[in-house]
């Protein structure tokens, strides 16, 4: 893209009207293009998601099949549907199933720790807080999980609700996505203990 051409992207971008949506909530005022940091995060989104998908595929397989055992792993995302409230079916239905049907049109957004700052300061005795700075990836949800299909990683939303974390900083725009991988040699020892099984009844 020309600097003109990108200028003109940036500007139509901020006029869209996207949707966060997650199990809990659907929601406006999503934008994915308002800056030129954020051109380049969508326009390299396709390469960031084949590597991302790559790192978590790689890290959850060599612990499934080190530790001899499934492994388990955590993804947050806020989803961003590229449309707004009027390309949404009257009935929506369960979010769930609207995510899983709608993920062509899904940007999953991470965000990540950059960096931490510690500031002290004084309200009538030392205090300090953590101050978080945090970077982004965009995603593209359909290919995400198509990498993760073609790897044999099983995915699923988690609805399990966060209990322990207060009201204030719950996020009810963030939707989190369990990833799992069983190792070959368990598949199989659990196929040869039914066939065993089998056996014993005949």
């Amino acid at each position: 893209m020309t600097l003109e051409e990108k200028t003109k992207f940036i500007e139509e971008s901020k006029e869209k009207n996207y949707l966060f949506i997650s199990p809990r909530i659907i929601k406006g005022g999503a934008t994915l293009v308002d800056s030129y940091e954020a051109l380049e995060l969508y326009e390299s989104m396709d390469e960031n998601t084949k590597k991302f998908a790559e790192k978590e595929i790689v890290n959850l397989i060599s612990n499934a099949n080190y530790n001899d055992k499934e492994a388990k792993d955590y993804l947050n995302f806020n989803l961003v549907f590229c449309g707004d409230f009027d390309d949404l079916p009257n009935d929506v239905g369960s979010p769930i199933e609207f995510i899983m049907e709608n993920k062509e049109r899904i940007v999953a957004v991470y965000r990540y720790v950059k960096s931490t700052v510690q500031r002290e300061f004084f309200i009538g005795f030392a205090q300090s807080e953590t101050i978080y700075n945090y970077g982004y990836i965009y995603l593209s949800l359909a290919k995400l999980l198509e990498e993760f299909e073609k790897n044999s990683v099983k995915y699923e939303i988690d609805t399990t609700e966060e209990r322990f974390t207060p009201a204030l900083y719950r996020d009810d725009t963030a939707t989190r996505f369990v990833i799992s991988y069983s190792p070959k040699k368990e598949i199989e020892g659990e196929k040869g203990h039914q066939l065993k099984k089998v056996r014993k009844d005949v």
